[in-house]
């Protein structure tokens, strides 16, 4: 990540909010319905679900900050919905931010393996429902993650410097 980077202010205010309501709401449902599943076997497993939710919002939030990303506190078109990140940018970083390529890549670091955490923990789990729940779940998540890199993630201000909206630069350039 260099700080060199800025973001393109064309797509500022983001234009596709519909699109994105319609892609991250299924999202978020299954997500609930996946927390209330663990819930059944142990409130624990729903806690540490929802704790690694608000980690991947928090350590983004350095991110929002070192970024100077213009959604910060108002909508954000983060994957997974992770638009709090947005707001706790806004109420952290106020005063302004230490910025450091370091610690910027150790929060986006702990920001992925939260994230990353939140969508597989629940595998082993799904998996006593049976295989084919696991095989949707997994093919949910990916035909989200395409839909949005391909849809979302262009018209978004920081694409340039944001790990998915670099992705999605990388896979439509092949």
């Amino acid at each position: 990540m260099t700080q060199d980077m800025k973001p393109d202010m064309s797509c500022y205010p983001y234009r596709r909010k519909g699109l994105y309501f319609i892609l991250t709401l299924p999202f978020l449902i299954v997500m609930g319905v996946v927390f209330v599943y663990l819930w059944s076997f142990t409130p624990v497993l729903s806690l540490v679900l929802l704790l690694l939710y608000l980690a991947t919002c928090y350590f983004q939030a350095y991110c929002c900050a070192y970024q100077d990303c213009p959604y910060i506190g108002g909508f954000c078109p983060a994957v997974v919905g992770i638009m709090p990140a947005s707001w706790i940018a806004k109420l952290l970083y106020r005063k302004g931010i230490r910025k450091s390529e370091k610690l910027f890549n150790l929060n986006a670091g702990i920001a992925f393996a939260a994230m990353f955490g939140m969508i597989f923990l629940p595998v082993y789990w799904i998996y006593k429902l049976g295989v084919w729940y696991v095989v949707g779940y997994i093919g949910f998540l990916v035909a989200y993650y395409l839909v949005f890199m391909l849809t979302v993630c262009p018209a978004c201000a920081i694409r340039g410097t944001c790990p998915g909206g670099k992705l999605q630069g990388w896979v439509l350039e092949k």
